[in-house]
């Protein structure tokens, strides 16, 4: 049995280390913060959240991937809430800047990927994903998302990553 609940999906489609899934709704306990090179700021202040710094002081279980990905020039980084909760059952946060988000049921093409989380690593990566999305006549219907599945203190080799795009024919 895992060790923290991970977001579940269907893999529809595999080549590879490159996969085509279906994620249903996907809950977020979620930050906005200034971008970095290694895409991995904002880390506690959903760990704080997580932690029990939300409306019923409630500790919530850690889960896997932690979720980050680019918008309006900031860098979102979210944690995937427990499969037990909706948006409507999970704890409210107490912080102003953490906020309860959902991404909503998709097609996702994600790649797997071993090593640190640096902007040349994950650029590589993004793209020989692109690449297959535009061979296989995919259409890109997201900002690239970054799911890392072990803690900073996990040395690069032993980290597992991914990046996914949602995507549609």
């Amino acid at each position: 049995m895992p060790l923290f609940e991970t977001i579940k999906y269907k893999l529809i489609n595999k080549e590879k280390n490159i996969e085509i899934r279906q994620y249903k709704d996907v809950l977020l306990a979620s930050t906005k913060t200034q971008m970095n090179s290694s895409m991995d700021s904002g880390f506690n202040n959903v760990f704080n959240y997580i932690s029990g710094e939300n409306q019923n002081n409630q500790k919530i279980s850690m889960t896997t991937p932690v979720v980050t990905y680019e918008e309006d020039n900031q860098l979102v980084t979210g944690f995937y809430v427990p499969s037990k909760y909706s948006m409507e059952l999970a704890p409210k946060p107490k912080s102003e800047k953490v906020f309860l988000n959902q991404l909503n049921e998709s097609i996702y093409a994600v790649i797997k990927f071993r090593g640190k989380w640096t902007k040349e690593n994950f650029n590589k990566y993004d793209r020989i994903l692109i690449e297959y999305i535009n061979d296989n006549n995919y259409l890109i219907q997201s900002s690239r998302l970054i799911l890392r599945y072990q803690p900073p203190i996990v040395p690069g080799i032993f980290r597992r990553n991914e990046i996914a795009y949602q995507i549609k024919k």
